[in-house]
């Protein structure tokens, strides 16, 4: 669209250029005069002559002819353009309806609105970042246009869709959908953009393999994972976010405070790993923790 739009406008100062120059060079009512040249071309161009300026040789009627034409069909196609890039966006808007392309930088991309997806939805919509859904069903695409949420409709193994949704300035993908599915959701992700954080739900343990190697960063088996929480929770201990060993709050001695929260460590080396990008671990804890917040078991 942007390059159509620079097209159009090249095509509408050349037309308007080459009449004003063209008038100015042959048409002897104009006197040398530019500016009067450019009127001329103008009116010429929107056929509102006034009938103080008039082609007087045939080199300047031929030169009229094609500004009437050239100009008028190339302003008609400048507005078309101009409706189609910000009436329509501004309709579609309107009208709720599902995104065509995101321009979202920095962003996550969230596969699915299952159950899974839904408890995501419910933990990044009040946070600050940026997040759009793909979703093939055509009624789970209607509810999320309904609450005002982004949503690229297709198949998220599409490499078309991906782009759509800007996978190359994505920072975090999320895959919740069926293992083969996800599987080729991380490869394609990783190939359009190796430095996305693909954080990819595993139905089958068996297949957590094959997602790691398939460029997933993090496999997260929820129902395992809720048991692991709710043991963590049973026996009061917590999860160093670096190296995912269990720490006693009560007998830990190492730790840091990080966005007013108390992070513990099962070692120095883990420890110093987190202070040199505590971002990145945070990051990564938020988004796998907002991955499997307890699902139901029927998910």
């Amino acid at each position: 669209m942007r390059r159509w739009i620079w097209l159009v406008v090249v095509l509408l100062v050349s037309v308007v250029a080459f009449g004003t120059i063209g008038f100015y060079l042959f048409e002897p009512t104009i006197h040398g005069n530019l500016l009067d040249a450019f009127y001329f071309t103008i009116t010429t161009m929107m056929t509102v002559g006034f009938g103080d300026f008039v082609p007087t040789t045939n080199l300047t009627r031929l030169i009229a002819i094609i500004v009437v034409v050239g100009g008028f069909t190339t302003a008609l196609t400048a507005l078309q353009t101009f409706f189609d890039l910000f009436l329509k966006r501004d309709l579609r808007k309107e009208l709720g309806l599902p995104e065509r392309r995101t321009r979202m930088k920095n962003h996550i991309i969230i596969c699915g609105y299952g159950n899974v997806g839904k408890q995501i939805y419910e933990n990044v919509k009040s946070k600050k970042d940026e997040f759009v859904f793909i979703e093939t069903d055509e009624q789970k695409v209607a509810d999320l246009v309904e609450l005002g949420v982004p949503v690229i409709r297709g198949d998220a193994g599409d490499e078309d869709v991906l782009i759509r949704a800007n996978i190359a300035q994505a920072k975090t993908i999320i895959a919740t959908l069926t293992d083969p599915k996800n599987i080729i959701v991380s490869i394609m992700a990783k190939m359009l953009n190796p430095n996305v954080f693909v954080v990819s739900e595993v139905e089958d343990m068996r297949n957590a393999t094959v997602l790691k190697k398939a460029g997933a960063d993090e496999v997260v088996h929820c129902h395992e994972m809720g048991a692991r929480v709710m043991l963590s929770k049973a026996r009061r201990v917590v999860v160093d976010p670096v190296c995912g060993a269990e720490v006693d709050t009560t007998r830990a001695k190492l730790s840091v405070e990080f966005a007013g929260e108390k992070v513990y460590f099962d070692s120095e080396e883990c420890m110093r790993a987190f202070q040199r990008s505590p971002d990145r671990f945070m990051e990564m804890k938020r988004v796998v923790d907002a991955t499997c917040e307890l699902r139901e078991p029927s998910s």
